[in-house]
């Protein structure tokens, strides 16, 4: 059955839960977090904040929308890493980088739904929410929250696209379908 977690993974997950879950209660999928790709903001992560994040977020509630309501906790993360795909670059040239998460949620029959959703590709993208102690301007090097520069994320200068690289992160608050 699709998603049925195994030992290992409810050993991980065991963390969380105030009673040994049986498999055929949880539901386990993986969640690309965030990356190392320059995305609509004009805004990366490092991939050294990728790797910090990586044990930030074990342990971190899925929500909808960044509404941290109680109704609209949904998962948790039980394991995170980094993955490199060699065969990918990125807009910024670098080999592209990925925060891959397992999550989990339990069989539920307000849950299938969701687990329908999750399985047929339908709720895949997420956002997430968390702190950094660096915003780097990738013309000038400079620190946008201490000494903001005059580039402007999206365009280009000397033929290099100017973007925001997120560095040393300092804490993970929630991940988010959106």
């Amino acid at each position: 059955r699709t998603g049925v977690p195994t030992a290992e993974e409810l050993e991980l997950i065991g963390r969380y839960t105030r009673r040994e879950l049986a498999p055929e209660e949880v539901y386990t999928f993986p969640v690309v977090l965030c990356d190392n790709e320059i995305d609509r903001d004009g805004e990366r992560f490092s991939i050294p904040a990728l790797e910090g994040l990586a044990e930030l977020f074990v342990g971190k509630t899925g929500i909808f929308d960044h509404e941290a309501k109680g109704k609209n906790q949904t998962a948790r993360i039980y394991r995170c890493q980094v993955e490199r795909d060699q065969g990918r670059t990125t807009a910024a040239a670098e080999v592209y980088h990925c925060l891959r998460a397992g999550a989990y949620l339990l069989r539920t029959p307000g849950n299938e739904e969701l687990i329908q959703e999750i399985d047929g590709g339908i709720k895949k993208e997420v956002s997430v929410g968390c702190a950094v102690g660096r915003s780097v301007c990738s013309i000038c090097g400079a620190d946008r929250r201490k000494a903001p520069c005059s580039h402007r994320p999206g365009e280009r200068y000397e033929g290099k696209l100017c973007h925001v690289i997120l560095e040393e992160p300092t804490d993970a608050y929630e991940w988010s379908f959106v």
